[in-house]
């Protein structure tokens, strides 16, 4: 649980307001990044707001379950874009569709009626790379990167956006090169077989920056009654 601890403080350092690009290679890395925050958020009593974008919340609640973990995600606030299996307490669906302008709107009327009165929360983003994949002219693209990068700054939340970098490298318009701008803290997430390594290529914590943490598979499993090796 010491090293547990230590991840907590690393999130306790990140700042209300900020938007952190979370880059990691093909693992169950945003599996345990879930399951971190999730526990983060009991622990410290801290909303846990989760954007489902087709059903990626099921998909990683299935995984998790290989590794024999039960997770329900009950207490965690899940606003569901696409997709048809409700994961979680699900407060809101946004409508989706495949015109960007039309469903940036409708993406900004349903987080602000939904999360109105929640505050200091850390909202993880999942599937957002998915989101990118109906983009298709530069005027869209940009678009919706001018939105996000509104967020930035919103002192209610810490944001975390998760990006698979493969999957975003075979987008017609890879976000990620305009996500690490936007965001003020960027981790990659590197996968070994036995562990993660995380680094922090951006940080506005002067501890952070440049740090590499290798987080153990078996502590993930013990701290979260997982299957061992």
């Amino acid at each position: 649980m010491e090293q547990l601890e230590e991840l907590f403080r690393i999130v306790d350092l990140v700042q209300s307001g900020e938007s952190v690009l979370v880059k990691y290679h093909p693992s169950y890395a945003p599996e345990f990044l879930v399951l971190l925050l999730m526990e983060y958020g009991r622990k410290r009593d801290v909303p846990i707001v989760i954007d489902d974008n087709f059903d990626s919340l099921h998909v990683l609640q299935k995984h998790l379950r290989f590794w024999g973990i039960e997770e329900d995600f009950n207490d965690a606030l899940v606003v569901k874009s696409g997709g048809r299996i409700n994961v979680g307490n699900v407060i809101a669906n946004v409508e989706f569709s495949s015109e960007p302008l039309v469903y940036i709107k409708k993406y900004e009327e349903t987080m602000k009626n939904a999360l109105a009165e929640i505050n200091d929360s850390i909202n993880i983003a999942l599937g957002l790379e998915r989101l990118f994949a109906f983009i298709h002219s530069p005027r869209e693209y940009y678009l919706f990167i001018t939105e996000l990068q509104k967020m930035l700054g919103n002192t209610k939340r810490k944001a975390a956006y998760l990006m698979n970098t493969e999957v975003a490298s075979t987008l017609e318009f890879n976000p990620l090169p305009e996500l690490e701008y936007i965001a003020s803290t960027v981790v990659e997430i590197t996968p070994t077989p036995v562990s993660a390594k995380v680094t922090f290529l951006k940080t506005p914590v002067r501890e952070l920056l440049g740090r590499e943490y290798e987080v153990s598979l078996e502590v993930m499993l013990d701290a979260f009654h997982g299957k061992g090796l």
